[in-house]
């Protein structure tokens, strides 16, 4: 003990009071670095990644591609709703799917409802088919496919007889529109 003390007495004599001055602002400014500069740097660097996703939608918002933020993902969804005038448009659609498919529609019921808080305006449609159960899917499934924005939401199927190769169905959808 009596040698470290020796030690350092003769080691701080010989530095003199620059060289002690100097070890002193040495250790300050290490322990100012590891206590305030190494967290800021961590914050620097969040907002640099901050900054490039903001240029990486930038860009893909010039180049015509879709925000991939919520409200950027809720205009395309709003974008891709056809327009409530067309509602006609898309109803011929279905229409086409029928007779393609060679099943007979019923006198069908129609309702439109408009959703106030979103804009949203719903067609539903309720459509008595008849046909085999293969030109039913069918005719289902085409005019899913020519119709976008067409949900199904409800199928039926009757029979009279097990035997008979007719059914009669009732199919319920919606068409999504976006409202005027």
């Amino acid at each position: 003990m009596v040698l470290n003390r020796l030690t350092l007495s003769e080691t701080v004599r010989s530095l003199g009071l620059p060289g002690v001055a100097g070890i002193t602002l040495v250790v300050f400014s290490l322990s100012y670095a590891l206590s305030a500069l190494l967290p800021l740097r961590e914050q620097v660097a969040g907002y640099q990644a901050q900054i490039a996703t903001t240029q990486q939608r930038a860009a893909r918002g010039e180049a015509g591609l879709p925000d991939d933020t919520p409200a950027g993902q809720l205009r395309a969804f709003f974008q891709y709703l056809p327009p409530q005038p067309n509602a006609a448009e898309w109803l011929d659609k279905v229409y086409l799917a029928a007779d393609k498919e060679k099943v007979t529609l019923l006198r069908g019921e129609y309702a439109l409802a408009l959703d106030p808080e979103t804009g949203i305006a719903r067609y539903r449609i309720l459509l008595p088919v008849k046909g085999s159960y293969g030109q039913v899917r069918g005719f289902i499934s085409a005019a899913l496919d020519s119709v976008p924005s067409l949900a199904l939401d409800d199928v039926n199927f009757e029979r009279d007889k097990i035997s008979e190769s007719q059914v009669d169905a009732r199919v319920r959808m919606t068409l999504y529109l976006k409202g005027v």
